[in-house]
């Protein structure tokens, strides 16, 4: 029995380097106004031309009719004014640049072969205003189209799929009925309900549509010169080409590839940036932060003309704190000894340990504030904290103590840092994903003993309470809540960038020499089993082949375009709006929080139970949406609807206080009615 398989073309078997084809527009006016071939900007012209798309079909009747290329620059024309000549011309463009970015989808050759193989005939069916000829030359380039096929194209019959009435001709022409028809396409409507309709057979692929992360940078295509859906058209590619072998592994390559490497691409992008621009000849990712940006920024940098040593640098604040420490007092302390009890665990021989000490060489001293042996290895009370510290900011004897390890680590970790090339008075610069400052300012403090310069330093953001220091800031990309700049320090963002930028080893310690007169870092383990058997190859596989796939030409795309606004649009949908899935897979990431050794791993999110309804807040490093994506549906109505009165008391405050503002403007007080607003939003529901 005669069967045929009949397949879509477009983000079926082949598919763009770009998100939609609306960018493609925007990128060919940008190669058009560069070649001095359009009388306008190339947002202007990739503007009209969608335009003049609308108002081909519209004018000729609908879908139904015979538009084509030529139609539709007519149309064009009409409004840039073009002659006819000029027209040919961009038609003859257009159509070069289609073919320019179109690549196959990931085993579409394999799905074309399996159904030879099982005997079907293969017709391909398209929507598409440029006609047969053209879309056959590109399966055949690609080795899909082979003889005996056949191509049924809209705008060659007047009539489409969406309609169905494309389907009727294939029926027709292949003189068949419609039981021996399979058609395979990614559109829900033309490619399924009316293949359905028709009475085919239908197989969506849904696989070749840009998924919702993916739609979010489309969005931003305009405001990114082409180069958000540039990424998006990368993400995509390497979805499909990377088969997922379980729910929780197809969840972190799609969340790796639409969400994790826009961020870490725009990230490193700007650094490359502003590295040539300062012209700087060497540039060092730190660990851990740094390993997946290094391998995002050795595929960049062959793309964009830039010419930078890229180097990554074992180091971490429990290794460069001490020995960054020249005298002790307040400010030089602060990241070693924090001034509050947190959630760590800190005992007498842990932050004692800090600064190199063993409790039993400063015994008498301990002892003079009432901390004896049986003391030293329990968690510390908020006086006896207190105590501690004064201790360590008064007592001579163990600041001569402090200050003569803190020598000892420097003069290692100098040696280190010679060995790499970092004690030289070259133009460098350091790459964190930090918030604080606090590794820019310890690595600018011990070159500052060899007279070295500051090197340039580029990080994240930086948080609010970062103080001044005689080493200034690092340059920042997202973020200066310092200076209440940039966007808004949100919950939860450094808590997913460091999920997204792990490491395949532990953290730094320390240095050592080793026998042949070298020196080399101490890591907690050499290798991070916890965050490796969670699929962290996984992440860094997907991030590097979105990397591999980007389309980065200058002449097309914007490398220097800011991604932050589509980045932030990316951050809000994945982390308060995740899937059940994603808030599974990527909520089960063992998260270090701790200093070092200290460290203690712990899940991002699990599901809530009624209990938490009585808990005003959980965990540094807590991810509420994921917790929440997993709970039961009767959990997560209360807990909306809680959310949704604490919004509104919160919204009665503010107005209630406004107008006490405007009435006693010189007054700090609330009335009677205010303070028991104020009561209610305070109150252990909220």
């Amino acid at each position: 029995m005669r069967r045929i398989a009949s397949f879509d073309v477009f983000d079926t078997l082949l598919t763009r380097r770009v998100g939609s084809p609306e960018s493609s527009f925007l990128l060919l006016g940008k190669r058009l106004w560069e070649q001095s071939l359009i009388p306008c900007t190339a947002e202007a012209f990739a503007r009209n031309r969608q335009d003049a798309e609308r108002r081909a079909f519209a004018n000729a009747g609908g879908l139904d009719s015979s538009v084509r290329l030529e139609t539709i620059y007519q149309e064009l024309g009409f409004i840039l004014r073009l002659t006819p000549e000029q027209q040919m011309q961009l038609i003859q463009q257009e159509k070069a640049f289609e073919a320019e970015l179109l690549c196959p989808v990931p085993d579409a050759l394999e799905i074309v072969d399996a159904a030879r193989q099982r005997g079907e005939e293969i017709r391909f069916v398209s929507d598409m205003y440029i006609g047969q000829d053209f879309v056959q030359q590109q399966l055949v380039k690609y080795g899909i189209f082979q003889p005996g096929d056949r191509c049924y194209v809209s705008c060659d019959y007047g009539k489409t799929k969406n309609s169905r009435r494309l389907y009727d001709e294939v029926l027709a022409q292949e003189k068949i009925t419609a039981d021996v028809l399979t058609h395979c396409g990614n559109n829900a409507w033309a490619d399924v309900k009316m293949a359905r309709k028709a009475g085919a057979k239908a197989l969506p692929f849904f696989q070749g549509n840009l998924n919702r992360y993916e739609e979010v940078l489309e969005k931003h295509s305009w405001q990114t010169e082409g180069l958000s859906s540039a990424i998006a058209g990368a993400a995509r590619l390497a979805r499909l080409s990377l088969p997922a072998e379980s729910e929780h592994d197809k969840a972190l390559r799609d969340v790796s590839a639409s969400v994790a490497a826009p961020f870490l691409i725009g990230f490193t992008l700007w650094v490359l940036k502003r590295a040539k621009a300062l012209g700087l000849k060497r540039l060092y990712f730190l660990a851990r932060d740094g390993q997946i940006l290094l391998a995002i920024a050795q595929r960049l940098i062959k793309k964009l003309d830039f010419d930078c040593e890229l180097h990554y640098l074992y180091g971490s604040r429990q290794s460069w704190s001490l020995p960054s420490l020249t005298m002790v007092n307040e400010d030089s302390i602060a990241n070693i000894f924090p001034v509050t009890i947190d959630v760590d665990f800190l005992s007498v021989r842990v932050l004692l340990a800090r600064f190199a000490l063993e409790p039993e060489a400063v015994e008498d001293s301990l002892f003079s504030i009432g901390l004896t042996q049986t003391d030293w290895d329990r968690h510390l009370g908020a006086n006896e904290h207190k105590a501690l510290r004064h201790l360590v900011l008064s007592n001579g004897a163990m600041q001569q103590a402090i200050l003569q390890r803190a020598a000892e680590k420097r003069d290692v970790m100098k040696q280190y840092l010679d060995q790499m090339g970092v004690m030289s008075s070259d133009p460098i610069g350091l790459i964190d994903l930090g918030t604080g400052a606090t590794l820019h300012r310890a690595l600018a403090s011990v070159l500052a003993t060899e007279g070295l310069p500051v090197p340039h330093a580029f990080y994240l953001g930086l948080r609010k309470g970062v103080k001044p220091s005689r080493f200034g800031f690092p340059e920042v990309y997202l973020q200066d809540m310092r200076r209440n700049l940039g966007f808004k320090d949100i919950q939860g963002l450094v808590t997913m960038m460091e999920t997204f930028c792990s490491a395949d080893h532990g953290s730094v310690v320390t240095y050592q020499r080793c026998r042949d007169g070298s020196v080399e870092p101490v890591l907690t383990t050499a290798v991070n089993k916890p965050v490796l058997d969670w699929g962290f190859e996984r992440v860094c596989e997907t991030v590097s082949a979105v990397a591999d796939a980007l389309l980065l030409d200058a002449g097309l795309v914007n490398p220097e375009a800011n991604l932050c606004g589509a980045c932030m649009a990316l951050f809000r949908v994945f982390w308060f709006h995740p899937s059940r899935a994603e808030a599974i897979a990527w909520g089960s990431f063992p998260m270090e929080d701790g200093w070092g050794s200290e460290s203690v791993s712990l899940k991002l999110a699990t599901a809530y139970r009624w209990r938490d309804l009585l808990k005003r807040q959980h965990r540094r490093h807590w991810w509420a949406g994921a917790a929440l994506a997993q709970s039961s549906t009767s959990l997560r109505f209360v807990m909306h609807s809680r959310s949704a009165v604490t919004l509104k008391l919160k919204q009665v405050k503010r107005r209630t206080q406004r107008k006490l503002d405007q009435q006693q403007p010189l007054s700090g007080l609330l009335t009677p009615s205010a303070q028991s607003t104020a009561s209610l939003v305070d109150s252990p529901l909220s």
